[in-house]
């Protein structure tokens, strides 16, 4: 009896090891393929989205991008009055052969004058800014009173330029700033089509086959429809 026991125990154990091996594998097998997809909002996958770029992401191939399925791109311009990133540049100049869109980031400064940051993003980046609207982000979508005092005044100062311009900030500050100007939302559920025109829905996000692309990635999405989005500001890449 006790060696008939023993012989079934005998057998179990490598079935088990077998089993607990063949698992691990499956986990590693998922993890990694999830890695090497595009990071996409959550609920669609039909989504028109793009990514952010910076001095960090200069040995990205843009082809590369649209191929896999990124349709625009932000560029981070400058910050306050002071700091120019030194890939925007380079950035719009290989954009041009590309089939992305394009729109630049503008970090906020309040403890600077919006004139004098308006005039400098005008120094270092002229007047080509993209075809997406004008991004003002002063770092929160619940900015204090100072930073939401800049980026009306801002905002107010690009609009009279006639670009199209679009601050991160909660839709409920919408009355206080001019009308035309577009909202980013930063939440993490899905946002109203209503009250926002894009959405940045990670800052941890990836693109399939990209290995150029440094970790981690600022993910966007366009809010409208397929159609809209190519009405406003081009063909898709898909």
């Amino acid at each position: 009896m006790d060696q008939n026991r023993h012989f079934k125990h005998r057998a179990t154990l490598p079935a088990i090891i077998s089993f607990l091996i063949a698992a691990l594998a499956l986990l590693a097998y998922g993890i990694s393929n999830y890695r090497a997809q595009t990071t996409l909002p959550h609920g669609s996958s039909q989504s028109t989205v793009g990514i952010g770029l910076d001095q960090r992401q200069t040995a990205v191939r843009l082809e590369r991008l649209q191929q896999n399925g990124v349709s625009f791109v932000y560029l981070q311009a400058t910050t306050g009055k002071r700091k120019f990133d030194r890939s925007y540049l380079t950035f719009r100049t290989k954009l041009k052969g590309s089939r992305l869109a394009y729109g630049t980031r503008v970090k906020v400064d309040s403890r600077q004058s919006a004139r004098s940051q308006v005039k400098y993003l005008e120094e270092k980046a002229g007047s080509q800014l993209g075809s997406l609207p004008v991004l003002l982000d002063a770092g929160s979508s619940d900015p204090s009173a100072a930073d939401l005092t800049c980026l009306i005044q801002m905002s107010q100062l690009l609009l009279k330029q006639r670009r199209t311009v679009m601050v991160r900030a909660d839709s409920k500050y919408a009355k206080l700033f001019p009308k035309g100007c577009e909202f980013l939302s930063t939440d993490r559920k899905t946002p109203s089509q209503l009250k926002y025109c894009f959405w940045q829905y990670s800052t941890k996000g990836r693109v399939s086959g990209m290995t150029g692309l440094k970790w981690p990635v600022t993910m966007y999405a366009y809010m409208g429809t397929s159609q809209q989005y190519e009405q406003k500001y081009g063909r898709l890449t898909q």
